[in-house]
């Protein structure tokens, strides 16, 4: 069997989970307008009959304001050594960002070959800004480094919201795929992301969705039961804040709040397991989770 192993890769919000949920037709990684959603590498895997390609959705770069953010950064960019090939994805519907260009750096200095995605082209396409911007980076690098010889460069303009695009990248990475005595994954495997860690982020798909301008990265949350029946699954998890007063900002005022994230997820892990899910959600006040080592091991930000 023919094997490759991707990368996806870019600024946050320039739609690498929209991306990889679209390529392989199920939801495996949560999707939020919020920056820096995606906290954790997440492996999908697409086998087709004698190839299996093997996906790595990477947070998001972005302007770290906080040790959360500089460490997503850190973990974004580890994972482009060793791929076979790296989508560079970019909002094409917007100017060149400087996250953008700081990938642009990073990936001219490496030998993994680099499709450039330009997402969102329903929406518009910049694509000349983005080729200019790619052209002014390896000027900037050859200045220092007149050896340099970064790796070949394929733009495409694509969609994961409409599909555009999406077959013929596909054929191109079948095509880069090598040989392996073995795959490295079950043909029947769609994604290795643990469920309790899948759980979470879909709870926290849903506080995103209703606290992102007050609590944007202030929120974790931690599966901490699972209980399967024939009938439904019961699930236990808490939500993590740092301050005593984001506490009654998640559970709203007479629990209104707290209640809505709950049935919303629960009818969202319902539809992806196709079967009820029963949540018990509880609040609780960490001081500085986001730099407590351990805890973040725990949440899955850091590996085991």
């Amino acid at each position: 069997m023919k094997q490759a192993l991707v990368a996806i890769v870019g600024r946050a919000n320039a739609g690498k989970s929209s991306l990889l949920n679209a390529v392989l037709g199920e939801t495996v990684t949560i999707v939020s307008p919020v920056a820096q959603t995606t906290r954790r590498p997440v492996r999908g895997v697409l086998t087709e009959e004698g190839t299996q390609l093997v996906f790595t959705d990477t947070p998001g770069i972005r302007a770290a304001t906080h040790a959360l953010g500089s460490l997503l950064n850190r973990t974004a960019r580890g994972l482009v050594t060793g791929s076979d090939a790296v989508l560079l994805v970019v909002d094409g519907s917007l100017p060149p960002r400087l996250e953008d260009r700081g990938w642009m750096a990073r990936l001219a200095r490496d030998e993994v070959p680099v499709q450039a995605l330009l997402n969102k082209c329903d929406l518009g396409c910049r694509e000349a800004e983005y080729r200019a911007a790619w052209e002014e980076t390896l000027a900037e690098l050859r200045e220092r480094d007149p050896a340099l010889a970064p790796p070949p460069v394929v733009w495409r303009r694509v969609s994961a919201k409409t599909g555009e695009g999406l077959p013929e990248l596909l054929e191109t990475l079948r095509a880069a795929a090598v040989e392996t005595e073995t795959p490295r994954y079950d043909p029947e495997t769609l994604t290795d992301d643990p469920r309790p860690f899948f759980i979470a982020d879909v709870v926290r798909q849903q506080l995103n969705a209703r606290l992102a301008d007050e609590l944007p990265h202030a929120c974790a949350v931690e599966t901490v039961k699972i209980a399967d029946a024939p009938d439904k699954v019961s699930v236990e998890a808490t939500i993590y804040v740092e301050k005593p007063s984001q506490r009654p900002i998640v559970i709203g005022q007479k629990a209104r709040g707290i209640r809505a994230i709950r049935r919303a997820a629960e009818a969202e892990l319902g539809e992806i397991y196709g079967k009820p899910h029963e949540l018990s959600l509880w609040v609780k006040v960490e001081p500085n989770w986001s730099r407590n080592y351990w805890m973040l091991r725990r949440l899955g930000y850091l590996p085991g």
